[in-house]
């Protein structure tokens, strides 16, 4: 993979405690140091929190749960440094298979140079000759600079409300703002000029298309084809066109309920399987409903193709 998953939020109807158990397995060798530390403050109208924590001090993000408003979703961010710890992203990929209900609502994916093959005004440019356009209205470009040169120049496009956002920065420059005594001083990070570290990354929201967790198998396609610009800097990658998402609601629906039922109740009906010989219509005669889901109806799951 050229790119790299840089953030993930996603919410599931698991217990925290639960999601915190199964979340420990993506970080592979380093998950026994993977701890649940809880008694923070919840946000966004969930009553309490908790951190991610690895080997004690190292925060890889947190787990939001409990409160009326919430509807028993719990809330999960992982962090642009708990992202880098995850080691089995295939794992992340399968988590709907075993957190209920689980969903994507931000996904950011991130390309990072080293030798100045993206710099700044290579981001100006392809502005200008409508690279960042996908069709409709060009988005907006917002230009954070600074009187320091060892600031770093930040480009935002689009707007960060919206399902897809971009941010182009000098990651270099990033990198030394923390010690700004030195950052004077400093020339090279890990081997690389830091003038010529560079950073293009795309944000995308669940606002008003979904997200699919293959998204974080296929993060090349789809950073690929979420703008010409990022298609030229990752050439001969196909595309993944999240344009494409909103059509796969009610297919979506219908997927998590069926791994939820599967989670929930796959032991049992696999024992009422056996008990009859195998034989399948016994068994759903037994436990099929008389009328379809509601709410799945109105998701839309009965007017599409399914595959």
């Amino acid at each position: 993979m050229k790119t790299a998953v840089d953030w993930l939020t996603f919410r599931t109807k698991s217990n925290p405690f639960k999601t915190i158990e199964t979340l420990k397995d993506v970080f592979g060798t380093a998950s026994d140091l993977v701890t649940f530390r809880t008694g923070l403050k919840g946000k966004d109208g969930w009553m309490r929190a908790g951190e991610i924590v690895m080997a004690g001090d190292i925060s890889l993000g947190r787990i939001d749960y409990d409160g009326e408003s919430q509807r028993d979703w719990v809330r999960v961010n992982l962090t642009g440094e708990g992202c880098a710890w995850v080691q089995r992203w295939d794992l992340v990929e399968r988590l709907p298979d075993m957190l209920a209900q689980a969903e994507i609502k931000r996904l950011d994916i991130a390309l990072t140079t080293y030798g100045g093959e993206v710099n700044d005004s290579m981001v100006v440019d392809a502005y200008s000759e409508g690279l960042f356009c996908s069709g409709g209205r060009p988005p907006e470009m917002r230009s954070i600079t600074s009187s320091d040169a060892r600031a770093g120049v930040t480009r935002y496009i689009g707007k960060r409300e919206n399902h897809k956002f971009m941010r182009c920065y000098e990651k270099g420059f990033e990198l030394i703002k923390d010690v700004p005594h030195l950052k004077d001083k400093i020339t090279h990070v890990n081997g690389a000029r830091v003038e010529e570290i560079y950073r293009v990354e795309l944000e995308l929201k669940a606002v008003d298309k979904v997200v699919p967790w293959s998204a974080i198998g296929r993060r090349d396609e789809v950073f690929a084809g979420a703008y010409p610009f990022c298609a030229k800097l990752i050439p001969d990658v196909p595309h993944f066109v999240c344009e494409r998402l909103p059509d796969l609601k009610p297919q979506f629906a219908l997927d998590a309920s069926l791994n939820h039922c599967r989670v929930a109740y796959g032991g049992i009906l696999r024992a009422a399987l056996l008990a009859h010989d195998g034989d399948v219509q016994k068994v759903m005669e037994r436990v099929i409903g008389a009328e379809p889901s509601r709410a799945l109806v109105e998701a839309g799951v009965l007017t599409v193709a399914h595959f």
